[in-house]
């Protein structure tokens, strides 16, 4: 009876034993998985097969902790708009620019003004072309070239504000379409026929430039 006790004792002895040192490869474990059996100092139990570049846990200070990764944020580049070209035309008219039958701007003119500051400032500015036109009154020649000079007259304006002068074309046509010549052509008092006639005396501005579209 007493044999069979310390047989069962020894038995017993020996599996606490080995379970104390078979979870953790080169750590005395209680027999419970990842339960590493540490002295009064906190510090863990290492058995003599101890291998600590292969064996080593990062809970007993043996081995590195790894680094987490980090994982840059991604950055979305804006989307440029899109340009898109874009043609303005519109008519200037001579009345508050020159005096009749004159080729001198007058100073001080809201229009232009306004004008010029939009070219200036259009970064996509291509081309601008002005087209003088007269009234029917005077000899054709005569006003196809007041036409032309007052077309480059509005030039030299807008070059003075700080429009590429390169990018400014100027032409005239005269009388040549000419549209209130015989409703106007009635009227006998000059004075009355000269302010009837004044939306002839205008410029055609073509403007080529381009626009920002968002995608």
């Amino acid at each position: 009876m007493n044999k069979s006790i310390k047989l069962s004792a020894l038995v017993a002895s020996m599996l606490l034993s080995a379970g104390a040192f078979a979870v953790q490869p080169g750590y005395s474990t209680d027999g419970q998985l990842d339960n590493v059996v540490r002295n009064a100092y906190g510090e863990c139990w290492k058995n003599t097969a101890f291998n600590k570049e292969v064996n080593g846990l990062v809970e007993c200070g043996d081995k590195e902790a790894p680094k987490p990764v980090v994982v840059a944020p991604k950055v979305v580049a804006p989307v440029a708009p899109a340009v898109v070209s874009q043609i303005k035309s519109f008519s200037l008219s001579a009345a508050g620019l020159f005096a009749f039958d004159k080729t001198v701007i007058t100073s001080g003119n809201a229009a232009l003004d306004g004008l010029v500051a939009d070219l200036k400032n259009d970064k996509y500015l291509k081309s601008v072309a002005i087209v003088g036109h007269t009234d029917y009154m005077g000899a054709a020649a005569y006003n196809q070239r007041l036409s032309e000079r007052r077309a480059a007259a509005v030039k030299d304006y807008l070059v003075a504000g700080g429009v590429a002068a390169d990018k400014i074309s100027t032409s005239g046509k005269g009388e040549s379409e000419a549209k209130l010549t015989a409703q106007c052509g009635k009227i006998k008092k000059r004075a009355e026929r000269i302010t009837c006639l004044e939306p002839d005396r205008r410029f055609e501005v073509t403007v080529e430039t381009a626009k920002e579209v968002k995608m």
